[in-house]
């Protein structure tokens, strides 16, 4: 009798455990549960399960999550799609398409003149030129510091690079043979320039080892180059620039050339194309009409811009064909003098405006005076812009020599 009333008590409590999840899923499921029911876990025919086989599944059940936390609607997977709410691919409406490109394009270009980032290493300027650097920390900023904020809010700005970057030694024994150490390029890349012209008198002065050092040491510091044999090509503001630059010697022969490099850069997509030239005689405020016919043919044949540099002072402006012709820029940051008598320079705006693709014939330009130094009793490589009276001078300097040219 004890053992059939042990037995008894057994099967209930067994009874007890298997009913009870169900009364308490369904009497106590809190708001914001969703019930899951329970899966079918009916043992097959008891000749093939023992005793043991029969609670597995349910152990295996209780080990298992049996409801599922639903706390937004719309997270829930398995909920019914709204009738009412529901998207009608029929009447779907397409996502806004791209909106379409600005018609309107500017490009602000800042030109300056000849720049020595060292000097001659056969007279004094080479070694006062690293002097003044070792003086202010071998800081790569304090040469264009002054005019950096300039270079910084354009969109190009570019300058004639009349040395070689490089610490080869050997060179050709010119009277001047100029150059800086191959890591001076970092002067302009932390100052805003984007692009150099390679072609002038001096970038060759060590060999072909001191003109190659030169485009290495501009390329690993992200500033461009161009002139002499390379027509380059700059994408800004969608635009392709195109850029190209010659040593200028014998009237006809560089008209040729010109030619040559504008075609070749329309053929390659140039919309824009500046040219700059080192041309002219030193310390003369005036073209010459060999320049002037040079000038006038580059942009006959499709130049947007002529720029000039080589007579270490500034000339003036022409305007041709609705075209300008910025004769010469004077020097700029150059190291190959120490003090120079004339410190004037300008830094040389324009602003080119397409709209839908097409040049506009706006002639947007802007002229900053300013000096080679911001020391006016010698040079120390710093270009200062002028201010005042003093700006007022240069502006009206640059407007009286320009009204002569060709007189």
């Amino acid at each position: 009798m004890k053992a059939r009333y042990y037995l008894l008590v057994f099967i209930s409590f067994i009874a007890i455990i298997l009913v009870m999840p169900s009364v308490f899923y369904y009497d106590f499921v809190p708001a914001g549960i969703e019930y899951v029911a329970e899966p079918d876990i009916t043992p097959g025919p008891a000749s093939d399960l023992t005793p043991e086989d029969n609670l597995v599944p349910l152990i295996e059940h209780l080990n298992e999550p049996e409801f599922a936390i639903v706390s937004e609607p719309e997270l829930a997977h398995d909920l019914e799609p709204d009738p009412e709410t529901e998207t009608n691919p029929e009447t779907e409406q397409e996502p806004d398409s791209e909106p379409e490109d600005d018609p309107i394009v500017t490009i602000t270009v800042s030109a300056a003149g000849d720049t020595t980032l060292g000097g001659c290493v056969v007279a004094a300027s080479f070694n006062r030129f690293m002097g003044v650097f070792r003086d202010n920390n071998e800081d790569m900023t304090y040469f264009l510091r002054n005019v950096r904020h300039i270079f910084m809010q354009d969109d190009l700005t570019l300058l004639n690079l009349e040395c070689a970057l490089t610490n080869e030694t050997r060179h050709r024994g010119r009277k001047w043979n100029y150059k800086g150490e191959y890591r001076m390029a970092e002067i302009l890349s932390s100052s805003g320039v984007d692009t150099v012209s390679l072609a002038n008198n001096h970038t060759d002065d060590f060999f072909d080892k001191g003109y190659q050092d030169t485009k290495d040491a501009l390329t690993e510091h992200g500033v461009g180059y161009f002139g002499n044999e390379t027509n380059s090509i700059m994408e800004i503001n969608g635009i392709k620039v195109g850029l190209y630059g010659f040593l200028m010697y014998t009237d006809m022969e560089d008209r040729n050339k010109v030619t040559k490099a504008v075609n070749d850069l329309r053929d390659r997509g140039a919309e824009l194309v500046i040219g700059y030239f080192h041309w002219g005689s030193m310390y003369t405020y005036h073209p010459n009409e060999s320049q002037r016919r040079i000038g006038h043919h580059a942009i006959d044949v499709g130049t947007d811009l002529v720029l000039g540099a080589h007579p270490h002072v500034i000339h003036g402006i022409e305007e041709y064909n609705g075209k300008n012709i910025v004769y010469s820029l004077g020097n700029f940051a150059y190291g190959g003098h120490q003090n120079p008598p004339d410190k004037d320079t300008f830094i040389f705006q324009q602003t080119f405006t397409f709209e839908n693709g097409v040049l506009q014939e706006d002639n947007v330009t802007n002229i900053i005076p300013a000096y080679i130094s911001s020391l006016r009793n010698t040079n120390n490589y710093q270009p200062m812009i002028a201010e005042g009276d003093e700006a007022e001078r240069i502006l009206k300097k640059i407007e009286k020599i320009s009204s002569e040219i060709g007189r």
